[in-house]
């Protein structure tokens, strides 16, 4: 039983130490996506950010609904 718990918890860990998270987004990267207009350019309630300065006040903390 031990033996088994044992390599069940291998198992796991390998998964989480070689979880290809190259593919996955971002909060961020998911908010901009969100409010793009398709142009590169952000919408967000009305004001208008170009990517990077909508990564910057992301970091910023300026985005909150």
């Amino acid at each position: 039983m031990l033996l088994k718990a044992l390599k069940v918890t291998a198992l796991v860990a390998l998964d989480v130490l070689f979880e290809d998270t190259e593919n996955k987004k971002t909060e961020q990267d998911e908010f901009i996506d969100e409010h793009n207009d398709g142009t590169g350019n952000v919408n967000f309630f009305g004001d208008e950010y170009t990517e990077q300065e909508a990564k910057d006040a992301y970091d910023r903390g300026e985005f909150y609904y």
